[in-house]
């Protein structure tokens, strides 16, 4: 079983939606990420992580304002994680998995319903 790291969230603006978490339901701010592409803004929320997507470019895998847009499981060994969802026809939304320049790795793919869900590696330390 994989621990759930966190949820992510679709906004028009992560730092107005930032502060109203912050002030309105008490989530302290953790990190702040943000490329050419999006940027996200990622808050404890009593232990669980809530991280905010706000999308600068129009993107293919974007979503729209106000919904889940995916789960993210941490994984110590992504190439692992990715080489079990190929054997079990998992559908890959890209074919390699990505990294950002904080030197996480991490690969979107589809659920039954097509759920986006996220395999994550932490950077090596």
């Amino acid at each position: 079983m994989y621990n759930v790291a966190h949820t992510g969230i679709v906004v028009k603006d992560a730092d107005k939606s930032s502060r109203f978490y912050q002030r309105i339901l008490g989530c302290e701010l953790v990190n702040v990420y943000q490329d050419e592409r999006v940027k996200l803004i990622f808050l404890n929320a009593a232990g669980q992580t809530i991280e905010l997507v706000q999308f600068l470019q129009s993107n293919s895998q974007e979503r729209t304002g106000g919904g889940v847009n995916h789960i993210a499981f941490k994984v110590g060994d992504i190439t692992a994680a990715i080489d079990e969802l190929r054997a079990a026809g998992v559908k890959l939304l890209s074919d390699d998995p990505g990294m950002l320049k904080n030197g996480m790795q991490n690969i979107f793919f589809l659920g039954p319903d097509d759920e986006r869900l996220e395999f994550m590696q932490e950077a090596a330390r």
